[in-house]
């Protein structure tokens, strides 16, 4: 089972690019966060606490950015849409493909279905329906083993997609339930707008405790163990 797609080295490739330009170009934007978003999606998520962030992990501030250029709103635009408007890149360069691909972006529930070592995995998409090709080296490099999930943003590049921040694992069938289950209920009082999915998925997988299993952005498959729960390396 999985999409018929098959990675080349030309598209690894290419990832790698992407993913490099993907990392420098949030590091520009997360420049442009109010501290309004912070203490708005502080609350969203539930590690505000007194008028104070507060981070179970050191690797859980991605999340944090990653909601915060994503997920907060102001006059119908995200930080990542305004962003694009402001710093229009020249026209037919990879800058331009990849804020396109940016603003076409998807927060989805994947259940991995098979790995293609050195390059990715064949996933299901719980949250949205079909299924897609995920790139991210470090995972390829796992093979998959019962329900385990990861609920990530992702970001398209053509016949297939990357991460576009920090994942969150989910590590059994009930733990993706009830982080369904609780989208759109009061039970969290998520921000309204259209951000509130997400925002109710993370926070749902935060007081899980995915936190402390969040996997890394990165170009490199050694530079990071996978860190998705029900995984398992290859052993040669």
């Amino acid at each position: 089972m999985g999409t018929s797609f098959s990675p080349t080295r030309q598209d690894v490739e290419r990832y790698r690019c992407f993913r490099a330009l993907n990392m420098e170009l949030n590091h520009r934007i997360i420049k442009t966060i109010p501290r309004q978003a912070y203490d708005e999606i502080g609350d969203a998520l539930g590690i505000r606490r007194n008028g104070v962030l507060v981070f179970d992990s050191e690797d859980m501030t991605s999340v944090m950015m990653d909601c915060c250029l994503y997920d907060w709103y102001e006059n119908g635009k995200n930080l990542m849409q305004r962003y694009a408007e402001t710093h229009p890149a020249a026209p037919g360069t990879d800058e331009s493909y990849l804020l396109q691909a940016c603003l076409q972006s998807k927060y989805r529930i994947l259940v991995a279905q098979s790995a293609v070592p050195g390059a990715g995995l064949h996933c299901q998409d719980v949250l949205n329906g079909g299924e897609l090709f995920l790139m991210d080296l470090a995972m390829s490099q796992s093979t998959p083993s019962g329900n385990a999930a990861l609920a990530t943003r992702t970001i398209p590049l053509g016949e297939y997609w990357m991460t576009g921040g920090a994942g969150l694992p989910i590590s059994s069938k009930k733990s993706i339930l009830d982080a369904l289950r609780r989208i759109g209920t009061q039970h969290y009082k998520p921000l309204e707008g259209p951000g509130a999915v997400t925002l109710s998925i993370v926070r749902a997988c935060l007081a899980a405790g995915a936190a402390a299993f969040i996997t890394y952005e990165s170009t490199e498959a050694r530079s990071r163990k996978p860190r998705w729960p029900g995984f398992k390396r290859h052993r040669r």
